[in-house]
């Protein structure tokens, strides 16, 4: 009987110990929820800061991310300034000037990126170039458009009586990536449209020129004009002194030639060719221009080693073309004159009188 009142009281101190046990973990939830001194409001304090941190961050990510799409909208407004979306053409410059000599007036008009490089390229490369007027213009179509020169008798408002006006090549056209090229290593001479201008030896010829060649090809309608006098030639120019007969003007490029007195002319004159002093580049840019050698045959040349070599390559090409078109040889001799200096104009003199014989 004591073992078994022994055991109770054992199992009753247990129960009580264990509840005692209970009611101090429940006071000290109690006590935490109370005053959040740990466990549970511990961790829920650190998550409220953490929270506040994350809005705090999240709000300066949101303001520098406005700064910066507020800058960008204003480098796009400062673009859109100067665009619409569509690249703007290029503004290119075109300059028309002068040369003379007794028998006609030479109208050259002349193209580039750049009016300042391409004047000093004009006083340069022109004896007393006589100046005219300048423009500004972009081409309606690009990178591949082109500024053309129209010229149309039947349309002058103004009587042209006694003048001709005669372009070197037609259409008389200047492509944007022969503008674009110049300047460059291989270019050197920058696209031009020659005019040759005459005044007939007759008292009926009008003693003032003025005439409109509109410009093809541009984004603003825009006209050249010729202006021209009688009191403006030389005093030694036999139509304004006793009205003689002129000497006949060089003959253009479309003159017709037999081939084979041209042919038989420029081979008894090789070697003077070679010794005229003529630009191989100048020669080369002129012959391309004229589309008797292509850009593959002038890359082909000037990547020989000597003039020499560049020249005879020159003079096979130019032959082996007056046999198949008698026209080259007019071309040729249009270009020594065009180079203008007395050893080519000599030379043009000397191939015309040798054709003559």
């Amino acid at each position: 009987m004591e073992e078994v009142g022994m055991k109770r009281g054992m199992d009753q101190e247990d129960e009580d110990s264990g509840d005692e046990g209970k009611g101090q973990k429940e006071g000290q939830g109690a006590g935490g929820q109370e005053g959040e001194p740990s466990g549970v409001g511990v961790e829920h304090q650190q998550q409220k800061e953490n929270n506040k941190k994350q809005i705090d961050l999240q709000k300066e990510e949101h303001g520098n991310a406005l700064l910066g799409s507020e800058s960008k909208l204003l480098k796009q407004e400062a673009v859109s300034t100067h665009s619409t979306g569509i690249p703007e053409a290029t503004v290119y410059a075109g300059q028309v000037f002068y040369q003379r000599d007794e028998s006609r007036d030479l109208m050259i008009f002349t193209a580039a990126k750049d009016l300042n490089p391409l004047r000093q390229y004009i006083r340069k490369e022109h004896s007393h170039p006589e100046f005219d007027q300048s423009i500004k213009f972009k081409l309606t179509s690009s990178p591949k458009g082109c500024i053309e020169l129209i010229f149309n008798d039947k349309h002058q408002t103004e009587l042209i009586t006694g003048w001709k006006i005669k372009p070197h090549l037609m259409p008389c056209q200047i492509e944007e990536e022969d503008i674009l090229s110049f300047g460059d290593i291989c270019t050197t001479i920058p696209p031009s449209c020659l005019v040759s201008i005459y005044a007939e030896n007759s008292p009926y010829t009008v003693p003032n020129l003025s005439y409109s060649v509109p410009l093809k090809g541009v984004q603003k309608s825009k006209e050249i004009v010729i202006n021209r006098s009688l009191k403006t030639k030389s005093s030694s120019d036999p139509v304004t002194n006793n009205r003689s007969p002129p000497s006949a003007p060089p003959p253009p490029s479309n003159s017709t030639f037999r081939g084979d007195i041209a042919h038989r002319v420029m081979t008894e004159c090789t070697s003077s060719i070679k010794d005229c002093g003529i630009d191989i580049n100048f020669l080369v840019d002129k012959l391309l221009e004229h589309k008797i050698v292509n850009s593959r045959e002038k890359r082909k040349i000037t990547a020989k080693e000597t003039d020499d070599d560049k020249m005879d390559e020159l003079l096979h090409i130019i032959l082996s073309s007056i046999r198949m078109n008698e026209k080259v040889f007019g071309i040729f001799i249009d270009i020594l004159r065009e180079e203008d200096t007395l050893r080519t104009i000599a030379l043009a003199d000397t191939l015309m009188d040798k054709y003559k014989e």
